[in-house]
């Protein structure tokens, strides 16, 4: 299911641009991220959009991180 909707998420910063998704809060709930299973990268217009794919170990999420507004979505729904 797509979704598109802006959320909240907490996450770490690393090295070389790694950003990595702990946990998010989406549809009343707080969801504590289990496992990534696959990360990439696009552009829009100038902007860089990182994209998860992520489970909290019951539902499969794609969320996707703005790095020029730095706006967090949660794009895509699935289980």
């Amino acid at each position: 299911m797509k979704i598109g909707e802006q959320i909240n998420v907490i996450a770490s910063f690393g090295y070389s641009n790694k950003i990595k998704p702990l946990r998010f809060h989406w549809s009343g709930r707080l969801h504590d991220v289990k496992e990534i299973t696959y990360t990439w990268k696009t552009k829009e217009g100038r902007s860089e959009i990182y994209h998860f794919s992520l489970t909290d170990g019951k539902t499969l999420y794609e969320l996707s991180f703005d790095a020029d507004s730095l706006v967090w979505r949660v794009e895509r729904v699935e289980g």
